[in-house]
């Protein structure tokens, strides 16, 4: 990956998302999309209101956030996941959304948008 890309980080307010971001955005622009349902809002305030940092707080459950979100990118790094293996077990279906259902619908918007570069993690809890 070329320094000056334009990328975006699916699950970028949590750990691992939030030191990827210190990583990237000083050579790039960076967008977080994240729904803060594990990650830490403080784990970004020191990046709001940098020219090459946006956040949209949005949930990859709903699409239509996501045109938006990929337009102009060249690469995705998603780490956007439900890592809670005990909210997993007691119902598998959170995680049938959270992380699969997700992940096809981020893949769709890439598709869609032509965005073909893409670093997917899994969760923690591998």
């Amino acid at each position: 990956m070329a320094s000056g890309s334009s990328i975006l980080i699916t699950g970028g307010a949590g750990f691992i998302g939030s030191h990827l971001l210190d990583r990237l955005l000083p050579d790039n622009d960076v967008t977080v999309l994240d729904n803060f349902s594990s990650g830490k809002r403080e784990r970004l305030a020191g990046y709001m209101g940098k020219s090459n940092f946006r956040l949209i707080e949005a949930d990859l459950l709903q699409p239509d956030c996501l045109a938006e979100a990929l337009a102009g990118k060249d690469m995705v790094f998603h780490l956007a996941a439900n890592p809670d293996v005990r909210l997993g077990a007691l119902d598998p279906s959170v995680h049938l959304r959270q992380n699969i259902i997700a992940t096809h619908n981020l893949l769709e918007a890439m598709r869609e948008a032509k965005v073909n570069k893409i670093a997917f993690t899994s969760t923690s809890t591998v």
